[in-house]
């Protein structure tokens, strides 16, 4: 079996806050956890300003995924979005770390196609959840683990500084979801497979492709654009069905979370099968983040370049 690569790899040009070692993360988990509601409530908007400014990169990727996502737009309106996806990705980092203090318990959640998920945890055959890096992703993973009883595992990649996934990992832990790290050997697929054969639910997000993943082509925004192979090849393998899931802020620990319908593939899904259900989980994501532009925190380009198109692809 290749390796089931997933795309939550932390990257060296994502937010200084959120993947820049332990003690960012350390003195950020300590603001949310115990900082007055005030503060994490009205900061994150002048935290992410201020990366806003500080990151001009982060701040050119931001304006380019916007502007595949409205169209070319006067610099005022744009330039105000770009800031608010800073924002809002503070906003839903804190409240993420945040997630045991007191105001957290009563943290609103509204699910659309709830039924869909519901009759899965039910019939114990478990699921593959595919979604972005959009909006609260982990934090609706932990609410609909409390509130489903079910269980719940985040595949991720291992960060480059393990101290930091560790204090960001056992959060998600003492909540209810496992994170099953993997990195380049085939047997760390095992684990995301008997958890799916014991009728767990394994959570992947489309938009981050690590270079050695196998990769389906889809489009996103009417441009080509990769998903990693390895959610859709595990549903195959584990004959379980594909769950698009997307999740939006909507304010102060309140989130919203839509639910497709679910992608059923065969057992010995070809190229074809495997590229027509990655196509649908890409259009349902898409349709999503038009409707929450802002909350799209991909901060590295997500479109292969004229070079990454010709260039070899991972032998079969």
């Amino acid at each position: 079996m290749a390796p089931i690569a997933s795309p939550h790899r932390a990257r060296d040009d994502e937010p200084a806050l959120a993947h820049h070692g332990a003690r960012w993360r350390r003195l950020a988990f300590l603001g949310a956890r115990h900082g007055p509601t005030a503060f994490v409530r009205y900061s994150p908007p002048l935290f992410g300003a201020l990366f806003a400014l500080a990151l001009p990169g982060l701040r050119g990727q931001v304006r380019d995924n916007l502007r595949a996502v409205r169209g070319p737009r006067s610099p005022f309106p744009e330039g105000r979005d770009v800031v608010r996806t800073f924002a809002d990705y503070a906003a839903c980092l804190a409240e993420s770390l945040g997630s045991e203090r007191s105001d957290a318990a009563g943290a609103r959640i509204e699910v659309t196609g709830g039924e869909r998920l519901r009759a899965v945890v039910a019939s114990g055959r478990g699921a593959v959840l595919v979604t972005g890096h959009v909006g609260p992703w982990d934090v609706a993973a932990r609410l609909l683990a409390r509130d489903l009883h079910a269980e719940i595992a985040i595949v991720m990649q291992r960060e480059h500084d393990a101290e930091a996934q560790a204090l960001h990992d056992e959060i998600r832990r003492r909540h209810g979801v496992t994170v099953l790290a993997i990195g380049d050997s085939s047997l760390d697929a095992l684990p995301v497979l008997r958890h799916l054969k014991q009728g767990g639910l394994v959570a992947f997000q489309l938009d981050r492709v690590p270079p050695s993943a196998r990769t389906l082509e889809a489009r996103l925004f009417d441009r080509p654009f990769r998903v990693p192979e390895g959610p859709f090849r595990l549903a195959a393998l584990g004959r379980v069905p594909v769950l698009p899931l997307f999740a939006a802020r909507r304010g102060y620990f309140d989130y919203a979370v839509e639910i497709a319908e679910p992608i059923v593939l065969t057992e010995r899904a070809g190229s074809g099968e495997l590229g027509a259900a990655a196509s649908l989980a890409a259009g349902t994501m898409e349709r999503f983040v038009r409707r929450h532009p802002t909350q799209w925190f991909h901060f590295g380009p997500p479109f292969p370049t004229s070079d990454d198109r010709d260039a070899p692809r991972r032998p079969r």
